[in-house]
């Protein structure tokens, strides 16, 4: 590093013979009006907030003077050298040559610089605001002087010591615009050295480059910081007055011939000064390689410096056109505009050629080529920054002119510009604080072989080491300094501004790339002063923005070095970030909630009680990665293995589990989030984070073992919740998938409302799979064979746990139907093989033993399907275990025959007695075992038919339980007799048989649609809405050679339906004595109903058309069902767009002949009836969508169906023989019109015709 930097100190001559020139400038003393050094040995301050004295960036006043011997001595030097100068300190003149102290006596308070700023705007967002000049009598001298001041600047940075108040958020409602500040930066080629110097000469003169030196660019401050300019400040007369602009060449400059190199040509256009042009195409410009991306940016970067060394001001035009050109602007910068024109002015020749009517630019460009230009883009600036760090950043021109160009466009009003110019200034920024880093760490080694060096005996001590370490040290010390002031000038003069730019994206940038800066320079970014606008900005509207604040914080919180300067943001910003961990776009959540798990790691005592209490619910949402980050903080907070907590042992001795504490916990968790039946959403939310989960020797000890001295016996509810959360782990062990209704992604509400409660897919106690379509993408299959083979290690060992346990748990538990219902569904998950491989024939003789007697004992619906279940489990032909599992399911299953034909026999006897009571209670247990086995096995061999359907048409005579039950017992036979035909294909007489059942089944059905008995007509209705799914004419295409029987529902059919629906689904659930637990399921069981409707009408088995009295209903009935009917809307319109619009216009047509019934046929225009039916048109409307071109037709079509509908009646008065006259439900064309917004002009002409013409 040394001997790297000796030869970089060797190349730049100008800092070898002037290191006070790095970071440095001379200034007019206010006084004496003598020159006076400051930069280099400036002191920075430790915060933006400056009170009273002056900032190196547009600050003059309160300077740092040098003796006044090596102020002269370096003037001398610059002079003789005709050295080029260019000054980092602002000074600012008045018209008498005197050095004045802008805005010492204005008010600087945030709200007074709110107030004094003029919000460049565009035109229909401007704030109109008076513009209050801060000095009127200052104008700004051609230097580089940025000018930000606190008086003069509008940032919410504010000016007393750092202290909570620092983070006081203002009101930035107002002030959220792409012109950010009142003055422009200046930031010129030269400084006003040029005053002493001959300009002639200076012009003329030469340097240790070839290329001639000219004068620069002139940024004049602005009063009003807008893109067209128009309120220039003049260029005050303390100018010299014969200095030119111009681009100026000496009269015979020697240029060195350029020697040919091999390989490809450059890339880089010839200049040609005379014509002012460039002579090649874009394609070989920094542009277009950026752009193509066939060479690489640092091979672009490369070749730029070799001809920047070479000749510098072709090359400066070239990147200054790079940058106009990377924001999509096809202007050219001319050699002409590049010497004569400030870069305000070029900016707003820019601006005029700039094609804004498109508003596309590259950065904003979704296509790959565009993409991997901003890579290229990004890259490109870092490397030229990296490449640049030795010698180039320090010259005083390249850097200067591109910050200056950078912060003009920043506040260009084009958002191109901004766009473009904020990226590449915050990337440099960031390539400049890895430059101030390497200075850093080379100034310590320096500093460490100085005192090394100095360290040693005056003998052995070599001088010019000494000299030489000292003068480097001096040399870094002073490239730290300027390093320094371009970075708090660019943070300053773009990010303040920027920050909260109107644009997302730029925001988003600039809360990115702090992060870094915070993060790699923590001794200089990570500050109250600086984190203060990250926590700010947590508060803005875009989801991004707040993305990106929460991306840029997370490293500083995992860091513990970093921990501790972030105590008073963390005390000032919690609450807020604890409001985020329920933030409506769902990443922001996420990175909210690990946030936060990170400051629970370093500091527990910072969150409060109910701050954790939010987080804990989200363990049940149903965004995946948002339910994972919950359940992390869960973990950290509840669940962490205490290694000194003694060791508990059983009643027998055994030793417990450390995990049984947690598990206990857990339990307990469970149950007072008081959510049930949501425990597969707990579990899976903690699969990922708790090896507890996995300890199935501590959970199956906690339910068998009796509890040991000084352990506290669970009680039943405890029992209970175990058992549930054991399964639940058995299912995750086993399958890896995420249950029903949890995404992985996508928008979801917080609210407990929307988590999943079982949805129309899951099946019924019966067993039949109710309504809806398949599972949605919360079930996850395992993909990689990693994956597959540690799932398959993991239920292994689940299965090898389970497997002596299960009969034991059954014996102890199965009593309770709850209880049982849990535990056997954890065979169907258990590896069956192993009751072989593993000689566990006894325990498998224990189970089915355990199984029949819980079917013998309970009449559950769902105990016996999981009994059922269980059998199918074990029955699977491909098991070693069938044969012997087949046995005995035959035997229980004549057993379970016998006792519904005694009860049978006893309910219709044949003497005409009334059964009692308990011929009641009997034939239902026996139809109940039947319909649970009939759902999972195939009982057509026992000869049941006759007898279920008997029962079945016997509804006057028996009880409505009974013939529920035989309802859906006749329903599991036909579609195992549909099985039977479909895979023996047999021969038609087995087809019209099964098609005489199907008739007389649904005949049945239908009759009972309107029953009193409300199970009864519910059953009904599902069977008869699944069985036109199953049998309807697609079955033809499955069994082309056996005419399969179909059913199609007819008109009468289809009334009945919709009747049912209006009598049995849209009813009001007020009844204040019900519970809630009975309205939910009772909500539930009408959603489903409703879903098996709507499944009609979106699979074609019923007209669209059908569906229009149903849509009535749509406002009143919207927070339970809108879900449902919103889906159906666009599913519909999928497959036929025209009919559904039609079915609209129906819709609209029953609400409005039902308004003009209640009004005795006199509908009035303001009537509370008509301003519901508009209401309803408008709510419906907005279900079109707004691609005008796709749903033309379809708008189209409604309208003439409503017009057909007002001309109808007329038409037919006039038929009787009666006078034709207005229609009387003309009326009726305003509930139309909420539709005509989205008709097409060429459309409302040809209607308007077709209304002429009839």
């Amino acid at each position: 590093m040394a001997a790297s930097m000796d030869v970089n100190l060797q190349m730049d001559q100008y800092h070898a013979r002037h290191p006070h020139v790095a970071g440095s400038s001379l200034s007019s003393h206010p006084n004496t009006g003598h020159l006076q050094h400051e930069g280099a040995n400036s002191r920075l301050p430790s915060q933006f907030g400056i009170p009273s004295q002056a900032h190196h960036f547009g600050h003059v006043h309160d300077s740092y003077v040098n003796p006044a011997s090596s102020v002269q001595q370096m003037l001398m030097q610059q002079q003789m050298q005709h050295q080029r100068s260019v000054s980092f300190a602002p000074q600012v003149y008045d018209s008498n040559e005197r050095l004045v102290k802008s805005l010492s006596n204005h008010d600087t308070s945030p709200h007074s610089q709110v107030n004094q700023m003029h919000i460049q705007m565009p035109t229909h967002q401007q704030i109109s605001r008076s513009l209050q000049s801060n000095n009127p009598s200052v104008t700004p001298s051609a230097q580089y002087s940025p000018a930000i001041e606190h008086g003069s600047h509008h940032s919410p940075i504010l000016k007393d010591t750092y202290n909570a108040s620092n983070y006081q958020m203002q009101d930035q409602s107002h002030v959220l615009t792409h012109a950010s500040h009142l003055q422009q930066p200046v930031y010129p080629y030269h400084s006003d050295a040029s005053r002493i110097q001959n300009p002639q000469a200076t012009a003329h003169s030469t340097t240790e480059l070839s290329s001639p030196q000219y004068p620069g660019h002139h940024l004049p401050m602005q009063v009003n910081n807008s893109a067209s300019g128009d309120n220039e400040v003049p260029h005050s007369g303390n100018q010299h007055p014969h200095m030119s602009t111009a681009f100026q060449t000496p009269s015979a400059p020697y240029v060195p011939p350029v020697k040919k190199r091999r390989g490809r040509p450059p890339i880089h256009p010839t200049f040609d000064v005379a014509a002012g042009t460039l002579s090649d195409e874009d394609e070989h410009t920094l542009y277009g390689a950026i752009r193509s991306g066939r060479v690489a940016p640092q091979t672009v970067v490369d070749d730029w410096i070799e001809q920047y060394k070479t000749n510098r001001e072709p090359a400066m035009l070239e990147l200054i056109q790079f940058f106009i050109s990377c924001s999509g602007c096809k202007g050219k910068v001319t050699p002409e505009m590049y010497s004569r024109l400030s870069h305000t002015d070029i900016i707003r020749r820019m601006t005029e050629e700039f094609d804004e009517e498109s508003g596309e630019y590259p950065l904003i460009q979704s296509s790959p080529i565009w993409k991997r230009f901003r890579s290229n883009f990004v890259e490109f600036i870092q490397v030229l920054i990296r490449q640049c760090q030795y010698s180039i950043i320090y010259d005083q021109c390249m850097i200067d002119q591109v910050i200056s160009l950078l912060t003009g466009l920043t506040d260009s009003q084009v958002r191109a510009f901004r766009h473009t110019s904020t990226l590449a200034a915050m990337k440099m920024m960031t390539a400049l604080v890895d430059v101030a880093l390497n200075v850093s760490i080379n100034r310590d080694n320096t500093q460490r072989q100085y005192e090394a060096e100095r360290s040693k005996m005056q003998n052995r001590r070599a001088s010019d080491r000494l000299e030489v370490l000292m003068q480097r040290r001096q040399e870094l010390e002073e490239n730290m300094d300027e390093v320094k002031n371009m970075l708090i000038y660019i943070f300053k003069g773009i990010f303040v501004h920027r920050y909260r730019d109107s644009q997302a994206e730029i925001r988003a940038i600039c809360m990115q790339e702090i992060g870094v800066w915070m993060r790699r320079y923590p001794a200089m970014f990570l500050d109250d002063s600086y984190l203060k606008y990250v926590g700010w900005t947590l508060y803005d509207r875009i989801g991004d923005v707040r993305l990106q604040c929460l991306r840029a914080l997370q490293p500083l919180y995992e860091d513990p070095a970093l921990i501790n300067n972030l105590e008073l943001f963390t005390s000032r910003f919690k609450s807020r970030l604890v409001d985020m961990t329920l933030d409506k776009e769902t990443e922001v959540a996420v990175q909210a909630v690990k946030l936060v798990s990170c400051i629970l790691k370093h500091s527990d005592s910072v969150l409060e009680d109910k701050d954790c209490e939010n987080i804990y619910e989200l363990v049940y949402c149903t965004h995946r990665p948002l339910a994972q980050a919950a359940a992390e903080f869960l973990t950290l907070k509840l669940f962490e293995v205490d290694s000194h907590a003694p060791p508990t042992r059983t009643r027998k001795g055994k030793k417990r589990s450390e995990n049984t504490p947690l598990i206990r916990d857990l339990v307990q968790f469970f149950i007072e989030s008081e959510l049930h039946e949501h425990a597969t959403y707990l579990i899976d939310s903690l699969w990922d984070q708790c090896q507890m989960l996995r300890d199935w020797e501590a959970m199956l000890d906690l339910l068998l073992e009796e509890p040991g001295r000084g352990e506290t016996a669970m009680d039943a509810n405890e029992e209970t919740s175990l058992i549930e959360i054991m399964v639940c782990c058995v299912r995750q062990a086993a399958s890896g998938e995420s249950p029903v209704g949890r995404q992985a992604g996508g928008h979801h509400s917080h609210s407990n409302t929307n988590m999943q409660t079982g949805g129309a897919n899951a099946q019924d106690a019966s067993g039949r799979g109710r309504g809806g379509g398949p599972a949605g993408p919360g079930s996850s299959s395992v993909s990689s064979t990693r994956e597959a083979r540690a799932l398959t290690e993991e239920r292994h060992r689940m299965t090898e746990a389970m497997i002596t346990a299960l009969p034991a748990l059954l014996s102890k538990y199965g009593e309770s139907p709850e209880r049982a219902t849990n535990l056997l569904a954890i065979p169907t998950y258990m590896e069956m093989e192993l009751y072989t491989t593993g000689r566990h024939e006894r325990h498998l003789d224990l189970l089915l033993q355990g199984v029949q007697e819980i079917v013998e004992r309970h009449t559950d619906p769902h105990a016996l399907l999981a009994c059922a279940r269980v059998y199918e489990s074990l029955c699977l032909d491909e098991l070693s275990i069938a044969a012997k599992c087949q046995t005995v399911r035959g035997t229980l299953l004549d057993h379970l025959v016998d006792l519904y034909r005694d009860a049978f026999l006893n309910y219709f006897n044949d003497q005409g007695e009334e059964p009692d009571q308990d011929d009641e209670f009997h034939i239902v247990a026996a139809l109940k075992r039947i319909n649970a086995f009939y759902s999972c096995h195939d009982l057509s061999g026992l000869d049941l038919w006759d007898s279920l359907i008997r029962i079945a048409q016997s509804g006057n005579d028996a009880s409505g339980d009974v013939v529920a039950q035989a309802i859906c017992c006749c329903y599991h036979a036909l579609l195992w007799n549909l099985k039977r035909l479909q895979e023996s294909e047999m021969d038609k007489t087995e087809s019209n048989k099964l098609r005489r059942q199907l008739n007389l089944y649904m005949d049945i059905c239908i009759g009972y649609l309107d029953h009193s008995h409300k199970r009864l007509a519910s059953e009904s209705f599902f069977s008869i809405c699944d069985l036109l799914v199953v049998f309807s004419r697609n079955l033809c295409d499955h069994m082309p050679n056996l005419h399969p029987p179909i059913y199609v529902a007819d008109r009468d059919l289809e009334l009945k339906l919709t009747n049912y629906l209006e009598q049995r689904v849209f009813i009001d659930d007020d009844d204040e004595e019900e519970d809630e637990s009975a309205k939910f399921e009772s909500l539930h069981e009408r959603r489903k109903q409703l879903s098996s409707f709507f499944k009609l009408v979106v699979f074609n088995m019923i007209p669209v058309r059908a569906a229009a009295p149903l849509y009535k209903y749509y406002i009143r009935s919207f927070n339970d069902f809108g879900d449902i009917m919103k889906s159906t809307l666009a599913k519909a319109r999928e497959h036929h767009r025209v009919n559904t619009a039609r079915m609209i216009a129906h819709c609209l047509e029953l609400c409005y002949l039902q308004v003009e019934a209640a009004s005795n046929n006199h509908v009035e225009r303001g009537s509370e009836g008509i301003q519901a039916v508009k209401e309803l048109a408008r709510r419906l409307n907005l279900s079109f969508g707004l691609d005008l071109i796709k749903i033309r037709e379809s708008m189209v079509a409604l309208h003439l169906e409503g017009i057909q509908f007002c001309v109808s009646r007329a038409a037919s008065t006039a038929a009787s023989g009666h006078p034709p006259g207005v229609p009387s439900n003309l009326l009726f064309l305003e509930v139309v019109s909420e539709f005509s917004n989205k008709l097409l002009r060429p459309d409302k002409k040809n209607i308007s015709e077709h209304i002429r013409r009839n």
